[in-house]
């Protein structure tokens, strides 16, 4: 089965964002659990660049 590479990742290669990859489906659902591959053809959640970078907060005297 083909997957859509949406999290750079090391398999038998180094496979990055965009890549396609052809694996079992069921040695690689743990990737598909975490949001690193999907299905070719399905609509993913493009992945945030950064998780940990947060808009600046408002300050409260304004």
């Amino acid at each position: 089965m083909k997957f859509k590479v949406l999290r750079q990742h090391l398999g038998d290669k180094m496979y990055m964002p965009g890549d396609v990859r052809e694996a079992d489906q069921h040695e690689v659902a743990h990737l598909v659990d975490r949001g690193v591959l999907a299905p070719e053809g399905a609509k993913a959640d493009t992945p945030k660049a950064n998780k940990a970078e947060k808009a600046a907060p408002k300050n409260k005297a304004e």
